[in-house]
């Protein structure tokens, strides 16, 4: 008798766990359908006619496949935009990869400074970055106009980058992860008679490369998406960025939604590659730089 009501103890707890699994499987495919639905339909009406515009009942389906806005975006052959796309597409690798450059130098050295070295007000000064975080970016924006355009960096490409080149997150991710890792081969190093510097550089930097690869991919991210800092201190076209530059395809009183949908997904091509080739360190990164407070 028992081993009748073990099996049907057994039988339910497999229906149940089935249950359950297809209740994931259907909830995670619905919420795949809807994340992915905005990215299908924009590179479908990328590639329909340059002069197609939303229509009821909506027809989402080219009647024939063609890159041309693709081709004509990148020259900067459309009706709005007589610019090539790809200045825009060099101006932000220019400003992402210069900012991503100078916050991993600057945050990776006060992270350890932070983490590492015994100094007077180092926990206060901490929090005193650590607070910005709650300060709003767009109440800097006139001040360092100002600012800038007194030391003659708007309308460059450097007075674009410099605004970018300050992480308080950066700080702290650095910090939280340098405090994860073991200090025994440091310590030896430093016995040894190794410079501070030395340790640094030889022994933790190639310890950091998740947290690196983290810092970096949300600062690419983060520069390559900017678009007020640019609008603000860029007076030239030449120097605008995607973000910046995919406004020209909204006229006063029409809006080119073929070429922007080309234009928008060839924004995001570098972003999906980013993530997907460092995805597994920039989840590591996350994960390991949490633990320790």
């Amino acid at each position: 008798m028992s081993s009748e009501h073990e099996r049907l103890f057994e039988s339910a707890d497999t229906l149940q766990g089935r249950l359950e699994r297809l209740g994931a499987h259907a909830y995670l495919s619905i919420l795949a359908l809807l994340t992915a639905g905005p990215y299908v339909m924009m590179i479908l009406i990328s590639l329909m006619g340059e002069g197609w515009q939303p229509v009821t009942p909506p027809k989402l389906i080219p009647d024939t496949w063609s890159f041309v806005n693709y081709t004509n975006v990148w020259v900067g052959n459309t009706a709005l935009l007589d610019e090539p796309f790809v200045g825009f597409f060099v101006n932000s690798i220019i400003y992402a990869g210069g900012a991503t450059l100078i916050i991993l130098a600057i945050d990776t050295l006060a992270g350890y400074a932070f983490a590492r070295l015994e100094f007077r007000g180092r926990d206060i000064t901490f929090l005193a970055i650590v607070s910005t975080l709650m300060i709003t970016p767009m109440i800097l924006f006139i001040p360092v106009y100002t600012w800038f355009n007194q030391f003659g960096l708007v309308n460059t490409r450097l007075g674009i980058i410099l605004p970018h080149t300050y992480s308080a997150f950066g700080v702290f991710l650095m910090r939280q992860f340098i405090k994860t890792l073991p200090s025994d081969l440091e310590d030896a190093a430093l016995i040894d008679g190794c410079s501070r510097f030395g340790v640094f550089w030889r022994i933790v930097v190639p310890m950091l490369k998740p947290a690196l690869v983290t810092l970096g991919i949300i600062t690419f991210i983060t520069v390559w998406n900017s678009f007020l800092w640019p609008l603000i201190l860029a007076r030239d076209s030449a120097l605008f960025n995607l973000p910046v530059a995919l406004g020209f395809f909204q006229g006063q009183t029409s809006t080119l939604w073929a070429p922007l949908m080309a234009a928008t997904a060839i924004t995001l091509v570098p972003m999906v590659i980013l993530f997907v080739s460092m995805q597994q360190y920039y989840v590591r990164g996350f994960v390991v730089g949490g633990l320790k407070g």
